[in-house]
């Protein structure tokens, strides 16, 4: 079974605990092997149950004491494991080898240093005298005045810490004076204290601690902020380990003005029910309702909550299916619950990471939507089954919502037709259309086509098509009158034409690392012909039911610019290395209608289709000049508005090491009044310290949506950040105490309902590097 990803626990000597047992394991897996390695040059082999070669500057076999005596660069080796110090002794009876001098032993990744170790090579047990212990499991060292492996799953650890930071100046660690681990009991730590540089911050007395191999059971780190709209904020998040295939959290969340709502997270990731994360949130509001009103969030209830959720499934027969669900209990509620277990944000993220798809309505919209789709993929078909349900928030529009139970697509991509120079394709689908108080439909929709792909030379390519889509629709104009169905059938023939062409050309050129570059320019040209032919007036629910009718022409052109570099080898030898990369692309087309259609529904006004001669011109520009920097704008101009730009988008962003980031997005829609700018960065703005900032302001409101500040110290292993936001009149306050291989204390997800930070510790060195050709440093 596949294993779920747990979180991380706030008492992390628990994770050491995890880490020794993963030593244990992968300990015993090496006894497991019985294969001997070949002699080395001046090398011996120690015949235990794990054979080991020995390589020495100096090798002797003393018969009176059966032991192997090496000196300078000594070297043991059998697997994956080696040993290394200055000297050492092997007693070929007992397997116990006595190192001293640079003692590094090193299983896989993780090793432990010191400089006089006692290692028994048959029971991988031992003793060390002032050492560390590396787990690269969790990034973690531990070090102390000995430290020994007792058994098989059993340790001992006097008088050391633990930390993720370089071990020789740790910016933080917990102390203790006595650590006993046995693995699947318990873990009993004595005088166990959290420091941060020489400054001890708390004590804990005596801890017992539930040792797991995998994953363990335990509070998560707490969150804390406070804002206008809820007060102090303070959540304390339980994590349970259910199993290796699924998990739990639990959240408890004190909001000063608000009460205490509770909070679930369930992840399952399991070969027969697939990978799913389900949430759910719940509070019974105490907040007065003129408060509310005075706050701008007019009172809707007193029991809130939200449900959404994720699941992939593999079904018998090759079916996958995708369940989505979005169900709240008002429309202010993402609102006014913004930050912790229950923003937006944090989920669609963590949707967006697990399933490569996030929350499909933003926090703003007032209908959320849940879905179920199933789908049966061929080599040139697909089938698929879809079923949509809206919840609508909208008050003008409550009960008329029109759901989609069920919908059942079939597809064919365009295949050939045996011995002949056509293709064939077809859409079709049967939609079951239903609303609650309102008028019930079915809807059979079937569209074929024929193609007959022609290529001129390398010079022109043409595309002919024909094609015929058939609608029937059964339809009950009154729920209370059963029998009052009527049939309905359109008919829409079709007839296109594309025509494309390809012209390239080089330039060598040396600029920004390019040794040559490509410009291509496609241009395109297209005739659309349909018509249609109804036996009575039908209804419109989407699209697929607008009159299809037209008769124009569509035309354009794209255009690419890609760079060639070249980069020298890995040595002299080699050839270069040649990397294409796409520097710019442009596409501009319009349409143009010779007829006006004979029906126009402005509810479906796409705002890029004119009903009779123009349509505004579209331009869409995408610059990638340099690595990490990136433009784009798009346009739609009509030529015949007083106004002419009906939308328009420029998109700017910076990307640089370490974390840097910068990204400016405009957008102008007048028909619905959208002009505003969104900018935001993230930048070191002074050795350790980084600046981020969080701006959305609407020059038709003249009006901030948004604006957010925040600044984090960060140094090696640890950082802090403070940041305030202003939403609306909702003025919050959040910070962060973030700790490698512990995770964050406060905000854990986002700043300004975005990702925190490009990096996590930028500049942050591998803890493999540290101390591996290094003396240990003690308190």
């Amino acid at each position: 079974m596949r294993k779920v990803l747990g979180k991380r626990t706030f008492f992390k000597p628990a994770l050491i605990c995890c880490a020794l047992v993963l030593w244990s394991s992968v300990c015993g897996h090496a006894l497991a092997s019985e294969s001997a390695l070949p002699f080395g040059s001046g090398g011996a082999i120690v015949q235990s149950k794990v054979p080991w070669t020995i390589h020495a500057d100096k090798l002797e076999f003393d018969q009176a004491e059966h032991a192997y005596k090496a000196r300078g660069h000594v070297r043991l080796t059998s697997t994956d494991r080696s040993i290394e110090a200055d000297y050492a002794t092997i007693n070929n009876h007992t397997r116990v080898a006595d190192l001293h001098g640079n003692v590094t032993v090193q299983y896989g990744r993780n090793w432990l240093k010191g400089q006089h170790i006692v290692w028994n090579l048959d029971t991988e047990t031992g003793t060390m005298d002032r050492g560390v212990i590396f787990f690269a499991e969790n990034n973690f060292f531990v070090q102390g005045s000995s430290i020994s492996k007792t058994g098989p799953s059993e340790f001992e650890l006097a008088q050391g810490f633990i930390t993720s930071c370089n071990p020789s100046d740790p910016q933080w660690k917990i102390q203790f004076n006595k650590m006993t681990v046995k693995v699947g009991g318990q873990g009993e730590v004595t005088d166990t204290s959290f420091w941060a540089k020489d400054y001890q911050l708390f004590y804990w007395p005596f801890m017992n601690l539930p040792v797991n191999t995998q994953r363990q059971s335990g509070f998560l780190l707490p969150f804390a902020g406070d804002s206008t709209l809820n007060g102090i904020h303070l959540e304390v998040p339980y994590y349970w380990a259910i199993r290796d295939d699924m998990d739990a959290t639990f959240y408890t969340d004190y909001m000063q003005t608000r009460g205490v709502m509770g909070g679930l997270e369930y992840r399952i990731n399991n070969t027969t029910f697939g990978q799913g994360i389900w949430q759910f949130n719940y509070l019974q509001d105490q907040a007065s309702r003129s408060f509310l009103a005075s706050e701008g969030y007019p009172y809707q209830t007193s029991d809130r909550y939200w449900l959404r959720g994720m699941q992939d499934i593999t079904l018998p027969g090759g079916i996958d299916a995708k369940i989505d669900l979005d169900y709240v209990s008002d429309p202010n509620f993402l609102q006014e619950f913004a930050i912790g277990s229950s923003s937006y944000f944090s989920s669609t993220q963590e949707f967006q990471s697990a399933f490569n798809r996030g929350i499909l309505y933003d926090q703003n919209a007032l209908v959320r939507e849940s879905d179920i789709y199933l789908e049966k993929a061929g080599e040139s078909d697909l089938l698929s089954l879809d079923t949509r349900y809206w919840e609508n928030m909208q008050t003008t529009t409550l009960g008329q919502t029109t759901e989609k139970l069920p919908s059942l697509y079939y597809s064919i991509i365009p295949s050939p037709i045996d011995n002949t120079p056509f293709y064939y394709s077809l859409d079709s689908s049967e939609v079951n259309y239903w609303s609650q108080g309102g008028d019930d439909q079915e809807r059979l929709d079937v569209r074929p086509q024929i193609f007959a792909p022609f290529q001129w030379q390398n010079y022109l390519n043409i595309e002919p098509s024909v094609g015929m889509r058939g609608d029937a629709y059964s339809i009950q104009w009154d729920q209370s009158d059963s029998g009052n169905n009527n049939l309905v059938g359109r008919e829409e023939p079709d007839v296109n034409i594309d025509m494309s062409s390809r012209l390239n050309r080089v330039y060598p050129v040396n600029v920004l690392g390019y040794t040559a570059v490509q410009n291509a320019i496609e241009p395109e040209i297209s005739y659309e012909y349909a018509t249609q032919t109804l036996t009575s007036a039908i209804p419109q629910l989407d699209y697929t039911d607008l009159n299809q009718a037209r008769n124009g022409i569509r035309y354009g052109f794209t255009t690419f610019l890609t760079g060639k570099q070249l980069s020298p080898g890995d040595s002299d030898s080699d050839s270069p290395t040649v990397t294409y990369t796409e520097i710019a692309r442009l596409r501009v087309f319009q349409f143009f209608n010779i007829e006006q259609p004979d029906q126009i529904d402005s509810l479906f006004d796409t705002d890029t289709e004119m009903p009779e001669g123009f349509s505004p011109l579209g331009v869409r520009l995408d610059l990638m000049p340099i690595q990490s920097w990136t433009f784009s704008y798009d346009l739609d101009w009509n030529f015949r508005s007083g106004e002419h730009v009906e939308a328009q988008d420029f998109t700017g962003s910076y990307t640089g090491s370490p974390g840097n980031l910068l990204m400016v997005d405009y957008e102008e829609i007048p028909d619905l009044d959208v002009n505003e700018i969104t900018l935001i960065t993230y930048f070191k703005i002074y050795r350790n310290i980084y600046l981020s900032t969080y701006h959305d302001y609407s020059f038709q409101g003249n009006l901030w949506f948004t604006q957010g500040y925040g600044i984090r110290y960060v140094k090696g292993c640890w950082g802090f950040g403070v940041g305030y936001e202003q939403v609306g009149i909702d003025n919050r306050f959040l910070f962060t105490l973030d700790l490698s291989g512990i995770g964050s204390l406060g905000n854990q997800v986002s700043f300004f309902g975005l990702p925190q930070f490009g990096e996590s510790f930028p500049g942050y060195q591998h803890p493999e590097t540290w101390l591996l050709n290094q003396k240990p440093v003690f308190f």
